[in-house]
């Protein structure tokens, strides 16, 4: 296995253009200063971007074209890529993106792909320098549902011979702020009876999650799982749902000797 690293970037909620405002913040801007720390910093060290999830909001034809101008975006043919994308200073740099709770399928497909068939679930995967990235699809609503077809999916596609990365856009343990947790799946013991068999959990190098907005590591069942800050509004860990202004944030994940390992970044804004 190669050693290589990448980039996971996650939830953007982008508006129907770059000057769509939230609560009047600026996601687009956000972004793109994200974008520009990782081409002064870390693109020249990285294969790939990962988005995992939540580009938009909402999830319109509109809010994709938006996206694909603001990216430069040479879609790649089917989910989840890679695409190619040119801005602050990133020339056809490779990006895979997986759908969140807020994009709407078809238009996600429609939007970020260039021959992607219709699909109500967009489970995929693909492997890269040894390593096969798997990505299980819970569903377009915000408490995440364990799908018998996702879960299928996922046991088929840990059949591999290969080290394992799982990328979820819904998180998948506890992260300790009860109303997040309401979004965990009523039934996401299912989810962690699959990957925690050991003939799967010794393959898996880590899970990489989004959805809250937050920045954790955890270790479950032996495994590491990794959650990350979005570059659109954070979330504080609160009671109640309350944004704040923290500096948005990306993770690099490098793979070497069979072992996953990673470093946040912090952007200001």
């Amino acid at each position: 296995m190669t050693t290589f690293s990448f980039i996971q970037v996650t939830d953007h909620h982008l508006g129907e253009s770059e000057d769509a405002l939230v609560r009047g913040f600026s996601p687009a801007y956000a972004l793109r200063r994200v974008l520009a720390h990782i081409a002064a910093h870390n693109a020249s060290q990285a294969d790939f971007i990962f988005s995992t999830g939540d580009l938009v909001e909402p999830a319109t034809e509109a809010a994709y074209r938006s996206l694909r101008r603001m990216l430069n975006l040479k879609a790649a043919a089917n989910p989840p890529g890679p695409g190619h994308i040119t801005l602050e200073g990133l020339v056809d740099f490779p990006a895979y993106f997986i759908p969140g709770n807020h994009d709407e399928r078809q238009n996600f497909l429609r939007g970020m792909f260039a021959e992607a068939p219709a699909a109500q679930l967009v489970n995929t995967s693909f492997t890269h320098k040894g390593v096969q990235f798997i990505c299980p699809d819970w569903g377009a609503q915000a408490k995440a549902v364990m799908h018998s077809t996702t879960l299928a999916f996922l046991a088929s596609a840990l059949q591999t011979n290969l080290p394992v990365i799982i990328v979820s856009h819904h998180h998948l343990a506890p992260v300790g702020v009860r109303w997040m947790d309401d979004f965990l799946a009523e039934d996401v013991d299912r989810f962690w009876q699959i990957v925690s068999a050991p003939v799967a959990r010794e393959k898996i190098l880590g899970i990489l999650c989004a959805h809250v907005h937050l920045t954790y590591e955890l270790q479950v069942e032996g495994i590491p799982v990794y959650g990350l800050r979005s570059t659109a509004f954070p979330l504080a860990r609160t009671d109640e749902p309350l944004l704040t202004l923290q500096p948005p944030q990306y993770r690099l994940v490098t793979v070497r000797e069979g072992s996953l390992a990673t470093q946040v970044f912090e952007v200001t804004l």
